[in-house]
């Protein structure tokens, strides 16, 4: 038997059809709320400038950094997004301190480059160019006001000393100008004078060049200007809308699987193996239309499935193996229609085949399907009112196949494990094939006792009818005898006049006093059939051929 664990690629399908409408809303739900989306989210411009950063006196090399050179644009980067440079740019853009700009603000480096790509969102194309020129211009400033600072303190610095300088010098000045020119210190103090005054010079020439460095600087320069954005970043319609398919397609996917393991009702085959633990024999599609309370016809789409199961059939029974017991879950048609098709398709193929109707409670039995009489049936044969071969009737165009209906006697504690045995060591040791019509295994016992003296079993399982738990116990039960379990059949939900009761005007009027019909299940009482009913009833009964050939009524 198939187990979950071998599913297939077929088996998913089987779920995906199973569900597709709720896939299908799934998505479309999904989509409409990606298209709400889209409509209702405010519409947001970008605009960029390239910022080229040339290195300044200030700069200093990161020892690890990310990017190479003098300039860590990293820390640059961050620079772009700090208060300094957000309440600059706010003044140029006349909007206070705390309008979120550092927010709208986004800052990139491309890979081997000393450019920071600087970004700006906006409500309009307008604020978004604004913006990024804004923040550019007043990253550049601060960078420029940065480097200036440096080379000034560094100015300042140089002078503090080159003033001390020259306040020495001219200290040494004074010293040689009270001395003589014959004095023996004099050369000491020349010496001293020249040193200070070299010093002097070079500090000046620093100073120079720290003044010229700064009025040289240059922080960098706008190499892209921002242009006017053409079209809104966001929203995206086409990522939005894919985005809503991404998401809604595996939820919807994953809803078909819960519906399918939460099902309560048989629906598909796939319910049978995998939560029943059945094999499937045979499944009638469900474009078959069960048009009239007749089997199907021997090259009917139904009629093909039904030759083909007894094709099954007598593939896993031995010649002496001939009773077969077909038992349905709930009341209803289903394993009527399963027997006398299966018993017809035998008949077709040349076997001689007995059907019994051991299921009195059925709304279309096996003399409604055959177009025979009710009574009498098997139910007399086991009050011991008739015999066995008079209950059987020849069914009409099928002179192979005999038909045994439920009868009429009252038998309110069901068949006997005895009475079971001996009839079915009586129709098979002919060599027919019995196919026994049995009662629903949901509300009774009696198909299990049958199965017990049988030597396959057959469930009828209706689609859309018969609860998932409720067809496993019946399997289970089925199971517990020794009796070989074959498997199921599997019958569409729509059984067309089969789930409708007869009306009373397709039967055959009988005069005199009413006779109960099949559908009214006179055995189905506990109350005993009076004699005059009984005798009411037998003095309609149509001539049928006798063991002995005699005519018996």
């Amino acid at each position: 038997m198939r187990t979950p664990a071998a599913r297939t690629l077929a088996d998913y399908g089987v779920i995906v059809r199973r569900s597709w409408w709720l896939i299908v809303a799934t998505v479309a739900a999904a989509l409409a709320a990606g298209l709400a989306y889209t409509s209702l989210s405010e519409e947001v411009y970008e605009s960029t400038a390239s910022v080229l950063v040339l290195p300044t006196a200030g700069d200093t090399a990161v020892q690890g950094a990310r990017t190479a050179g003098q300039v860590n644009l990293d820390t640059e980067a961050q620079l772009v997004k700090s208060t300094e440079v957000a309440e600059a740019a706010a003044e140029k853009l006349g909007a206070g301190p705390d309008a979120g700009l550092v927010s709208r603000v986004s800052v990139t480096v491309p890979p081997n480059t000393a450019v920071l790509e600087i970004s700006f969102s906006a409500d309009s194309p307008e604020a978004a160019r604004e913006g990024t020129v804004a923040f550019s211009e007043a990253y550049l400033e601060h960078r420029r006001a940065g480097a200036t600072a440096s080379l000034e303190s560094a100015i300042a610095s140089a002078t503090v000393e080159l003033d001390a300088l020259n306040a020495s010098i001219a200290a040494a000045e004074d010293d040689l100008d009270r001395m003589d020119s014959g004095d023996g210190g004099r050369g000491s103090v020349e010496s001293t004078l020249d040193d200070l005054r070299s010093q002097a010079g070079e500090i000046e020439a620093e100073v120079a060049g720290l003044q010229a460095q700064q009025s040289a600087v240059t922080p960098g320069r706008v190499i892209n200007q921002a242009s006017l954005p053409q079209r809104p970043v966001s929203p995206q319609a086409v990522f939005n809308l894919a985005a809503a398919l991404g998401l809604g397609l595996p939820l919807g996917l994953m809803l078909a699987w819960a519906r399918h393991r939460l099902a309560r009702r048989v629906a598909y085959p796939t319910d049978l193996v995998e939560r029943c633990e059945l094999d499937v024999l045979a499944t009638v599609p469900a474009a078959v239309k069960f048009q009239r309370r007749e089997v199907f016809g021997a090259y009917s789409p139904g009629g093909r499935v039904f030759s083909q199961l007894r094709n099954i059939v007598a593939s896993q029974l031995t010649e002496d193996q001939r009773v077969i017991v077909v038992a349905g879950v709930v009341p209803g048609p289903a394993a009527s229609v399963v027997a006398a098709n299966v018993a017809t398709a035998m008949a077709r193929a040349g076997d001689r085949v007995t059907v019994v109707a051991a299921n009195p409670s059925t709304t279309v039995g096996l003399p409604e399907l055959f177009g025979t009489e009710p009574v009498p049936g098997l139910a007399d044969v086991w009050a011991g009112r008739i015999d066995l071969a008079v209950a059987a009737q020849a069914a009409p165009r099928q002179p192979s196949l005999s038909v045994i209906g439920p009868g009429a006697a009252a038998r309110a504690a069901g068949p006997t494990s005895e009475a079971a045995a001996e009839t079915f060591a009586k129709l098979a040791e002919a060599g027919r094939w019995v196919v026994v019509d049995a009662p629903p295994l949901s509300c009774s016992a009696d198909a299990q006792l049958l199965a017990g003296h049988a030597d396959a079993v057959i469930l009828a399982v209706q689609a859309q009818r018969d609860a998932i738990t409720e067809t496993a116990a019946a399997a289970v039960s089925m199971r517990q005898i020794d009796t070989p379990l074959l498997g199921a059949v599997l019958l569409p939900n729509a059984l067309g006049p089969m789930n409708t009761v007869p009306a009373p005007g397709q039967r055959r009027e009988i005069t005199g006093p009413r006779v109960p019909t099949a559908d009214e299940t006179p055995t189905d009482s506990l109350e005993a059939v009076e004699d005059d009913a009984m005798r009411a009833a037998t003095q309609v009964l149509p001539v049928v051929e006798s063991s002995e050939g005699a005519p018996t009524r």
